[in-house]
């Protein structure tokens, strides 16, 4: 077992925007830790001004942090403005969404979450 390096130009960089969780615009993925760990998946996504995730749960927490941008993430209780640094924390079962929205920026973020969590869509 060695301590595996996952380069900037490494893995494929995927459009994702026609699944059906997104809408408002483009969304682009990509797999950090695809292969190298059997307990948690580690992805970069990417969301266009505009836009998002529709709303969600998970069945494990899901972790949230801001690479790059401006973005939103929202719950039934409101919705707050996360920007580079910033980390949100869903824990499981929790309606919500998040994205680019309407801040009028990208926003980058690596999603965090357990090998084998399940992701249900909800019609508003």
């Amino acid at each position: 077992m060695h301590v595996h390096v996952i380069k900037s130009d490494d893995g494929d960089t995927v459009e994702r925007t026609d699944a059906p969780i997104f809408e408002g615009g483009q969304v682009w993925g990509r797999g950090l830790s695809t292969g190298l760990t059997e307990d948690t998946n580690v992805s970069v996504v990417n969301f266009a001004p505009g836009a998002r995730a529709g709303w969600h749960t998970h069945t494990r927490d899901q972790v949230l942090y801001v690479v790059a941008g401006i973005g939103k993430v929202g719950d039934r209780e409101g919705e707050r403005v996360i920007s580079a640094g910033d980390c949100a924390v869903v824990p499981a079962g929790i309606e919500h969404w998040h994205g680019a929205y309407d801040t009028g920026s990208p926003v980058a973020h690596l999603s965090i979450m357990p090998v084998g969590a399940e992701t249900t869509v909800l019609d508003e």
